[in-house]
């Protein structure tokens, strides 16, 4: 890792982005509940964002590859989702704020794989470190959600569609730090598709692993709060505290990231994530005490950043120049499509199963615990796959 002309300015893209996101993502649902929709109208639309990132998130991904300025796609990306959200206001009408969101969702979800696949290729070649830089999004997102929480009160909940686009339309602006990219396939001449990326030696292994954890991910965001408010002592205020607390958690890994994907890899790093995540879901479906549930949100700085960060780390330094922005878009398929499908669509009907919420977290620690036994053990035996050296 070199520190010599740290490009920092990157950092503004990734800071403006998350601060975004840290508005819609962490209200969007809140404004829809706002308008009179019942619980569930609600799911659908929450259902259907991720639901739709994985049928486009691919294409996406393509035409970034394919096009002479990937700069130029992430521009899109950007204008039209801030123009779509705007579009929310028209009607509060639910058969108007479905396809609105589905629209809305079809862009805005690949903003961040896009942008990743432009900063992760601007770094490589100095071997600058992405760590520091994905911090300073993690911060602005733990801010974000601290500051709003305060401001959107019940009767403010229109002021989160307008800041969503006016905060959209920063990080167009803050787009003008990211070096000039192209989308090899355009360059070379050279036809690829994602199908490729499937066929790498250790790609499907490190994917099954990482949808095995990110499906438990998913059942943790559409559950929790629902949890953790129902428990005694539990309020909206300590919720945010939660979550503020996890999001400050990924500093440590953030800061060591890359000396730890050079030295362990990903197999390892996503060993740990697994071991972490069995530990916190066994937390919440054994314990009954506020507080220790709020201290066991510590874990999610060894499980959802190091999965998330180690695998875009490597996908950018072993697939092929052509399918840069397409492997980006391949990991959200898996972490935020895939998972957050389950978590709202079968979600509760593990919730139903299981007998509660709570004990739905149990059978979460199952599935990491799997996951677990079934990959920690080869990859433990492997060289650091890094795309330096690999087994």
């Amino acid at each position: 890792m070199k520190t010599k002309n740290y490009p920092w300015r990157y950092g503004w893209f990734l800071g403006m982005y998350y601060m975004a996101n840290g508005i819609y993502q962490g209200y969007a649902s809140k404004y829809f509940e706002a308008t009179g929709m019942s619980t569930a109208m609600l799911s659908v639309i929450l259902a259907f964002t991720p639901l739709i990132s994985i049928f486009t998130q691919p294409l996406w991904g393509t035409v970034g590859d394919r096009a002479k300025s990937r700069n130029r796609v992430l521009g899109f990306l950007i204008v039209a989702s801030a123009a779509l959200v705007l579009l929310y206001c028209v009607s509060a009408s639910f058969w108007w704020l479905l396809p609105m969101s589905i629209l809305f969702s079809s862009v805005y979800t690949s903003i961040q794989p896009m942008g990743d696949s432009i900063v992760l290729e601007a770094l490589s070649p100095e071997n600058h470190a992405f760590g520091p830089l994905r911090m300073m999004g993690t911060i602005s997102f733990a801010l974000t959600n601290l500051v709003w929480g305060l401001i959107l009160t019940p009767g403010r909940m229109n002021l989160v569609v307008y800041m969503t686009a006016i905060m959209l339309m920063m990080v167009l602006v803050s787009t003008r730090v990211l070096p000039p990219t192209e989308g090899h396939q355009s360059s070379t001449g050279r036809k690829m598709n994602m199908t490729a990326i499937l066929k790498m030696k250790h790609m499907p292994g490190l994917l099954i692993l990482l949808m095995l954890l990110q499906l438990t991910m998913g059942y943790f965001y559409s559950f929790f709060s629902i949890y953790f408010t129902s428990m005694p002592g539990g309020s909206s205020r300590l919720l945010g505290l939660c979550y503020f607390m996890s999001a400050m958690s990924e500093i440590p890994f953030l800061l060591n990231a890359d000396r730890l994907f050079e030295r362990l890899g990903v197999g390892k790093l996503l060993s740990i994530a697994a071991i972490a995540l069995t530990l916190r879901w066994t937390i919440l479906g054994t314990c009954h005490n506020v507080y220790a549930v709020m201290a066991s949100q510590l874990l999610h700085g060894w499980g959802f950043i190091v999965m998330t960060v180690s695998m875009a780390k490597y996908v950018s330094a072993t697939i092929p120049d052509e399918l840069k922005a397409s492997g980006q878009m391949l990991i959200s398929v898996v972490g935020f499509g895939i998972a957050r499908v389950f978590g709202i669509l079968g979600g509760g009907l593990v919730a139903d199963a299981m007998g509660s919420v709570q004990k739905g977290f149990l059978l979460m620690a199952i599935v990491a615990g799997v996951g677990l036994i079934a990959f920690v053990p080869r990859y433990l035996a492997m060289k650091p796959l890094n795309g330096k050296s690999e087994a």
